[in-house]
């Protein structure tokens, strides 16, 4: 069992930033364009559009659908909704009409805010564009009271793809969202630093960007751009002054690849949602050799981030690949055996995370929910905990190694392969940029071969036969995949992870 060692006083989060605002007033709270928005416009802003929803019905424990384009107001109606006691979804306008559908037939909502024009996806209530500065100066933030909400009660929901197609909705409480920030925190968060969202909105590391500063007295710009790209990365830290960012491992490749000096500036990155390349983290620290680059892991359903670890020049030839770390403040991380029993030091089992970054559960799957949260016996104590289909080990150190998904594990003439060590293998080889093992079926549903797909190292030759010889050097002969395909790009998913699913169904 590995628990941390410091936690930040627990707080809901609209408290937090009612607090700061109480106490300095004119800090900077966001930057959106041209607009500047310190402490006390922001939460001014947010008590009015809180006075709206109550008069539309919105109601303490309601969950609130939003489908507002990323900005200044949209942060200010985020802020409001928990104001007003209740809990947000946000959803995206541009999503494909049918998922929204789906989303909304989950949550029984009083009201679904959007932009007019909006009723086509749903909006019930249409707010105009309006500077917050003259929301905060409207007669109703002067009137509403904000609800004092419980720490256990939900703030936001995040919708996951399920296995069934359908999304599934995870219900974040307030514990989940503040307790990594604070004292005793996380680095990087807090007066004086500046966070870039570039996270999708509706997915939990928007949360981490968005409230790990604001709940702590820092600051966040709003990019608009569904994509950062280097040069957009370069001119935030440059001419609006970021410090903290957080970025997918994918663009991190991307960014260390076509304009490693964008970083320049920098003081604190955290880099997750995948496994790290090693190379890519070895041509980063060779260039800025003093500036924090945290690994994080974790997933929703632990809300943000489980565990993080400070990579450094040692963790290139780390067998199992650069570690997943420590647990972040606010969480215990366990490893259970199939049987249920912990599993020692150096043992493999699933990861387990407890503590107050556990959600609620899956919105309406009471089922799931049983199954994915159950209580556990720690010590005489009945905790409640996330099972998150991860495999991992503990080292020595008590430093905690990623082997890949239970669920990605497949039997292929009578042998047992886990993927993820055949991704790890072929990540050593210097040419390979990115890549995904997948396993393709046949019309029966048995697994017919192992494909490996890949981008290579811009400028670089490796034919499919020289790569075979490489992994048969790492892999036993039946773990060496059938098929070797090599592609500019990996499919994406809207979180920036590879879309194994649409890998798998791919035919050549």
């Amino acid at each position: 069992m590995n628990e941390p060692t410091n936690t930040p006083p627990p707080r809901t989060v609209h408290a937090a930033v009612m607090e700061h605002a109480a106490t300095a007033p004119r800090d900077l709270a966001l930057v959106h364009g041209d607009e500047r928005i310190d402490y006390r416009t922001l939460t001014d802003a947010a008590a009015a559009l809180a006075g709206q929803l109550t008069a539309w019905g919105v109601r303490p424990g309601d969950i609130v659908p939003l489908l507002v384009p990323r900005g200044a107001q949209l942060v200010a109606l985020q802020l409001g909704v928990l104001m007003s006691g209740a809990a947000y979804a946000t959803l995206d306008p541009r999503w494909p009409a049918p998922r929204i559908e789906s989303i909304l037939r989950q949550l029984d909502r009083p009201v679904v805010v959007g932009r007019p024009g909006g009723e086509p996806l749903g909006v019930t209530r249409a707010l105009d564009p309006v500077p917050l500065a003259a929301l905060a100066g409207s007669a109703r933030a002067d009137r509403f009271e904000p609800v004092h909400a419980a720490l256990d009660d939900p703030a936001m929901v995040f919708f996951t793809s399920g296995s069934t197609g359908v999304p599934k909705g995870v219900l974040i409480p307030h514990r989940a969202v503040t307790r990594m920030f604070g004292p005793g925190g996380l680095d990087g968060f807090g007066p004086g630093h500046l966070t870039p969202q570039v996270a999708p909105a509706a997915w939990d590391m928007y949360a981490f960007e968005l409230w790990g500063q604001l709940t702590t007295g820092g600051a966040v710009v709003v990019v608009d751009e569904n994509h950062l790209m280097p040069s957009r990365l370069r001119s935030l830290v440059t001419d609006e002054g970021t410090d903290t960012v957080w970025l997918t491992t994918s663009l991190f490749n991307l960014v260390v690849d076509e304009d490693l000096d964008a970083f320049e500036g920098l003081k604190t990155l955290y880099v997750g949602g995948e496994k790290q390349s090693p190379r890519h983290v070895e041509m980063f620290l060779r260039r800025f050799p003093g500036l924090p680059l945290w690994n994080g892991f974790g997933p929703a359903e632990n809300c943000m981030l489980t565990t993080v670890h400070r990579m450094g020049p040692d963790d290139r030839n780390a067998p199992a690949g650069i570690p997943a770390g420590v647990p972040v403040p606010g969480t215990t991380v366990i490893l259970l055996r199939e049987d249920g029993s912990p599993a020692p030091r150096g043992e493999r089992g699933e990861i387990v995370a407890l503590g107050p970054g556990v959600a609620l559960g899956y919105l309406n799957d009471d089922i799931l929910t049983r199954e994915k949260f159950p209580e556990l016996d720690m010590a005489g104590e009945r905790r409640r905990a996330y099972r998150t289909g991860d495999m991992g080990v503990f080292d020595d150190h008590g430093v905690l190694h990623f082997h890949g998904r239970r669920d990605r594990q497949i039997k292929l003439s009578g042998n047992r392969i886990e993927l993820g060590d055949i991704e790890a293998a072929a990540s050593t080889v210097p040419q390979i940029r990115t890549c995904a093992a997948v396993a393709r079926t046949d019309e029966g549903g048995t697994v017919a071969h192992i494909a490996l797909v890949y981008t290579l190292v811009e400028g670089v030759e490796l034919t499919p036969r020289e790569l075979r010889a490489a992994l048969g050097a790492l892999l036993p002969a039946y773990a060496v995949p059938g098929r070797f395909e090599q592609l500019d790009d990996l499919p994406r998913r809207e979180n920036g992870k590879v879309d194994l699913p649409a890998l798998e169904r791919r035919r050549v």
